[in-house]
């Protein structure tokens, strides 16, 4: 070998390694560049759009079909009468609880702990009150004061009632049936929780209170001799104790029926079909086609039940479609386009 092919042999296997290196570099990067794209998640179009707190869900003619999903049109609500049936609440005595004394003795309040007086609410396992040297006592449910035995500083004897407790969060409600209330009770009506009023009744300006029947009650009316219905409310409402008499409302069976309330809220109402509204956070639902495919969720109220559905007003007007059954999936579709990559469980 010539001393130049000497000199040229190892400049050219250099540039030789320093080509293979680079090809294998630009080879490496496309390989992590093509993995990277894998692994990247594949984000599809949202079909949830919120503008201004008005949700809407968008559906292909594909995905209509699949889910099976059906719209009606409401129908107007007119004029509806308002029945007024006499209801009281009733004690239940597995949400009850009378506090008594472990023996004969002084009775004092505890120190620091103040002595309820009716209407007020106790806490469960709160320390309120001591007889004598007995162990200091307290209620083992929270709930409103009903009844009041003794006084602190008074003389009491073994077993005698001190605190009578209900919990009264949600209460039930007898409900008489009258004649003109029709067949069957429906599955909710209105409770009127107004104050009572002078002569037996109830004031009109009460808050009005959803409630869901529970079934019939074990005995009629004392008075009128009538079947009797158990309602659960849902919610209480000031004032609101076993034996005070309430008003409850159901709606006639025929809209446009003499002797309608016309307050100006049935005037534009409408009826929402019992399939067409979903809950959710504690609200009621319904959805509206804006367009074909396009869904709005819109509030719907519930304090006016009639047969088959609920009385309700804006945004909902006659004339607008509402989904009848499909309701759910669109409010599933909500909720997954609310999650997003990381989320997941152990992510």
């Amino acid at each position: 070998m010539s001393r130049a092919l000497r000199r040229i042999l190892p400049i050219v296997l250099v540039l030789a390694g320093a080509v293979w290196l680079i090809t294998r570099f630009r080879e490496s990067r496309r390989d992590v560049a093509h993995q990277a794209g894998r692994d990247a998640p594949v984000v599809a179009p949202s079909r949830v759009t919120d503008a201004r707190g008005a949700v809407t869900v968008t559906l292909d003619t594909a995905e209509l079909r699949r889910i099976g999903l059906s719209v009606a049109a409401v129908r107007p609500g007119g004029r509806v009468a308002e029945i007024r049936l006499p209801a009281e609440m009733v004690a239940e005595t597995e949400r009850a609880a009378t506090l008594r004394a472990p023996v004969s003795g002084r009775f004092t309040v505890a120190e620091g702990a103040h002595w309820p007086g009716l209407g007020e609410r106790v806490r469960a396992g709160v320390e309120i009150a001591r007889v004598s040297d007995a162990r200091p006592l307290a209620m083992p449910i929270s709930g409103t004061v009903t009844r009041v035995g003794a006084q602190p500083g008074a003389l009491v004897e073994a077993g005698q009632a001190l605190l009578e407790v209900a919990d009264l969060s949600r209460p039930l409600v007898r409900v008489t049936w009258l004649v003109d209330a029709g067949g069957a009770p429906p599955r909710t009506l209105v409770l009127d929780a107004g104050d009572a009023a002078p002569g037996g009744g109830t004031s009109s300006s009460g808050p009005r209170v959803t409630a869901r029947l529970v079934g019939p009650a074990p005995e009629a009316d004392p008075v009128t001799r009538r079947p009797a219905y158990l309602y659960r409310a849902g919610r209480s409402w000031p004032g609101a104790a076993p034996g005070v008499p309430i008003v409850a409302l159901v709606a006639g069976s025929q809209p446009g029926v003499t002797g309608a309330k016309d307050d100006g809220v049935f005037a534009a109402a409408v009826v929402v079909p019992d399939s067409a509204v979903v809950q959710w956070e504690g609200l009621v639902w319904a959805y509206r086609q804006r367009a074909p495919g396009r869904f709005e969720r819109v509030r719907v109220a519930t304090d006016r039940p009639v047969p088959g559905g609920w009385l309700t007003g804006p945004p909902l007007a006659a004339g607008d479609t509402v989904v009848l059954h499909g309701a759910e999936e669109l409010l599933s579709e909500e909720f997954r386009a609310r999650v997003t990559v990381g989320d997941e469980s152990g992510e």
